[in-house]
């Protein structure tokens, strides 16, 4: 009968072959013997059984077994990933043993140290079992620290062998060697996924080593938490984005006192900008934007542990929610908005350049959507020119429209960037990465068209979207004849250029994706038609924001 007992025997079993196996590839450099390769060559034929076995039971253990908690579920998944690993490992040995053959006698191989990688090797191996099923984080790390060993090894003997290729007269053997200690190092590779994938069964959540340890650094660096990630639950919000990871911590009691906290982990430049921005924003508007908890940098990654924000994104309440729900978040929202422009107005005027934003980002949308590149159009004495062409023949005015002073902005305004709470009746904004000093138009047009770009079609949902897109436009034109700003409409008619035509390449929807296009020309047409005359008598046309 099937059970996880038995898939752990195997596996066992199985890290028992593979150092077997490695075993026998030291000796065979120690003293080469026809008799120990074909002894690699046998062990790992086995081992390439095992590891068929093993990935047949954990499937099926996953697939057929029901009502399993999720922590053995991830066990399972864990001991594939780590099979498949040693199975790599022993197909390694093989190489090795047929480069032997290539060497000669060994004389010159032992010039390097490779005793030191299997040293390495072996501790990584020998670690393994009581990592996996223990359940320990330490011993996971000591085997990911093995192949940072290896590398070190592997680095080093690399300068040697190239400095003494020039003048050697041995080339061909000493190339022999690099083969050699190079497939040690891709054995040291493995085992940095083997690591890996014990701290995901402990964790319940896939990270890299190096992930890993900002995030511990940060953990260890927060008075509040315990210092060990063993003790928490983490979950992923969701994956990478510009390369950063997003999700949520908290210790493992599940105690209701534990306070939950939002971690990001990944590209250091866009981190250490977050942090800066949510310490500006705290100063600007107190409570609007998460709190720092902590920061911490390492190498070329970095994390970020912040404040969780309880309450539904602006998104999910404009889809889910009732309408007297939909009207407290907007009214929320609108009154955010007009109090943090007003407060960092500076009269500074500041130009978005929006058909120069879009200019960047057309091979993007090309790329997905290769169809809304049309060329431009002749047809005897008529002349239609294409959308790049026509955006170039604008590109004066998105010059000259600058807006008449700057405020501080969020930067990325989607509507799954805004939080409400509608039990506090509390408005907050997440990732803020981006916010700077500009105009506020940027903004706006970012919101009305992430608002548009849901692909939802029933009837009764969309116009509920577009009664809040219509709201939203009421203030912001409130917003602008307060503050005496002229050119309001031609720069929104630019920002929703910009993000009508950008949304399409997140649209796999063709028919959709065509239609942001098409308003997007459409209001580029009016934008050259009105060319000449005042920008100030400019209007936006409404319509645009109707599906």
């Amino acid at each position: 009968m099937l059970s996880y007992e038995g898939i752990a025997k195997n596996f066992r079993f199985t890290v028992v072959q593979v150092t077997k196996q490695l075993e026998r590839t030291l000796r065979l450099l120690d003293s080469p013997d026809p008799r120990l390769v074909e002894a690699v060559q046998t062990g790992d034929d086995y081992i390439d059984t095992q590891k068929s076995l093993i990935e047949n039971e954990c499937f099926k253990f996953i697939g057929f077994v029901k009502h399993q908690d999720e922590r053995l579920i991830d066990a399972v998944r864990a001991i594939s990933v780590i099979t498949s690993n040693l199975e790599r490992i022993a197909d390694l040995t093989v190489n090795v043993s047929r480069q032997v053959g290539f060497l000669g006698d060994t004389a010159l191989l032992k010039r390097f140290d490779y005793k030191a990688y299997f040293a390495a090797l072996f501790e990584g191996l020998n670690l393994i079992s009581d990592a996996m099923f223990d359940r320990d984080s330490t011993l996971a790390l000591r085997i990911c620290y093995a192949e940072e060993k290896v590398d070190q090894l592997y680095g080093a003997d690399v300068q040697v062998i190239l400095g003494a290729l020039r003048p050697s007269g041995e080339p061909n053997r000493l190339v022999t060697v690099l083969f050699i200690l190079h497939y040690l190092e891709r054995m040291g590779d493995a085992l940095l996924n083997i690591g890996e994938a014990i701290l995901f069964t402990i964790l319940g959540e896939k990270l890299k080593f190096r992930q890993f340890r900002v995030l511990e650094d940060a953990v260890a660096a927060t008075p509040d938490l315990e210092p060990s990630l063993d003790d928490k639950n983490l979950a992923s919000i969701w994956g990478t984005r510009s390369g950063v990871r997003v999700g949520t911590m908290e210790e493992h009691n599940g105690d209701a006192d534990n306070e939950k906290i939002l971690f990001k982990e990944g590209n250091p430049d866009k981190l250490n900008r977050e942090r800066e921005n949510l310490q500006r924003w705290a100063a600007i508007a107190p409570g609007v934007v998460p709190k720092v908890v902590e920061y911490e940098q390492r190498d070329a990654g970095a994390a970020l542990l912040v404040q969780y924000l309880d309450g539904a994104t602006f998104q999910d309440i404009l889809l889910n929610a009732e309408t007297d729900v939909v009207r407290c978040a907007l009214a929320r929202l609108k009154e955010t908005l007009r109090r943090v422009w007003t407060t960092t107005k500076r009269p500074e005027p500041v130009n978005g350049r929006y058909l120069q934003q879009l200019t960047t980002r057309l091979d993007d949308v090309h790329r997905l959507h290769p169809h809304l590149a049309a060329k431009e159009l002749r047809v005897g004495s008529l002349h239609v020119p294409s959308f790049a062409q026509r955006l170039d023949m604008a590109a004066d005015a998105d010059a000259e429209l600058a807006a008449p002073f700057s405020v501080f902005i969020h930067g990325d305004f989607n509507i799954d960037n805004i939080i409400y709470n509608r039990d506090a009746d509390t408005l907050h904004f997440v990732d803020v990465h981006r916010s700077c000093e500009m105009d506020y138009v940027q903004d706006a047009s970012v919101f009305l068209v992430s608002i548009f770009r849901r692909p939802v079609f029933v009837p009764r949902i969309r116009v509920n979207l577009e009664a809040v897109s219509h709201a939203f436009l009421r203030f912001l034109r409130s917003f602008a004849a307060e503050e005496g700003d002229a050119t309001f409409e031609a720069r929104l008619a630019l920002g929703l250029i910009r993000s009508f035509a950008t949304s399409t390449r997140f649209e796999l929807n063709r028919r959709f994706a065509k239609r942001m296009q098409a308003r997007a020309e459409l209001l580029l047409d009016r934008l050259l038609a009105h060319k000449g005359r005042p920008w100030d008598a400019f209007r936006m046309p409404d319509g645009v924001l109707v599906y």
